[in-house]
């Protein structure tokens, strides 16, 4: 029988450290009681009035296709596919009455996954979404955050 992620303690204290790292790198993160949530995994209620959705969100790749030391490029593909998969769930976010809605893409949570390289002249701009209003990468390994929209 599969557990349910919320009732998952590894799960949720994956979530927290990612919150965690998420909030020390973006400098313009607001002002906020942070609230564990399913669909979207978490609600920033920075008032009775302001309150954004935040949908988290693995960059994984086939743990068949790579071994632990290899480095291998973070593959625009694989972020669009988040982005797209994650907005046709988004129908039920619209729902809620968010202020905002964001997509927090992470890579680099499990160290048993390989690391990911991102070259410096990458084009992170390529990226857009239509449902939410701000979509980040984050590198939890490097501690690196960029806002794709």
């Amino acid at each position: 029988m599969s557990r349910n992620k919320s009732f998952n303690p590894d799960h949720k204290a994956l979530e927290k450290e990612i919150i965690e790292v998420f909030r020390s790198c973006y400098t313009d993160f607001p002002r906020a009681r942070i609230k564990p949530h399913e669909s979207p995994d978490f609600k920033l209620i920075i008032n009775r009035h302001k309150t954004i959705g935040l949908e988290v969100v693995r960059y994984v790749l086939d743990s068949q296709n790579y071994t632990k030391t290899d480095t291998y490029l973070i593959d625009s593909d694989i972020l669009n596919g988040l982005i797209q998969k994650k907005e046709k769930k988004s129908t039920g976010y619209q729902r809620m009455r968010y202020t905002a809605l964001w997509l927090l893409i992470v890579s680099g949570s499990n160290l048993s996954e390989p690391l990911l390289f991102h070259p410096e002249t990458f084009d992170w701009t390529q990226f857009s979404s239509s449902v939410f209003d701000k979509v980040f990468y984050l590198d939890m390994r490097r501690k690196q955050l960029f806002q794709l929209q």
